[in-house]
């Protein structure tokens, strides 16, 4: 064997034997829309109307929704934030866990509304 066709026969091998991990994209939702059975990952835009140790209460105009989160960092009652959460289907509804919750203090909510609705 040439050592070209060695070279690309080596490259073949690792393509093949390396594993691509691929996450979801995280679907924009307003709570009332979220289907556990098909949604995987939402991201949530809303205000925050309670927060506990590891939870969050969000309302983004159409429902409210309890977030477990493990870091919600300086989150604040009355805050505006963004949740990028896994959606965990139950026997009755669904759970939703945080991976990211960001921060939206100075976004402008009239023309964010006037734009997606």
């Amino acid at each position: 064997m040439s050592e070209e066709n060695q070279k690309q026969a080596d490259a073949s091998k690792m393509r093949q034997s390396t594993f691509q991990y691929r996450r979801m994209p995280a679907v924009p939702r307003k709570i009332n829309e979220i289907v556990p059975e098909k949604d995987i990952r939402v991201r949530l835009l809303g205000r925050v109307i309670d927060k506990q140790n590891s939870m969050i209460v969000i309302d983004d105009g159409t429902a409210t929704a309890e977030i477990i989160t493990e870091n919600m960092g300086n989150v604040e009652n009355n805050d505006i934030v963004r949740v990028f959460c896994r959606v965990l289907p139950l026997e009755t509804g669904y759970e939703l866990r945080a991976e990211i919750v960001q921060d939206m203090k100075g976004m402008d909510m009239d023309l964010y509304r006037k734009i997606h609705e």
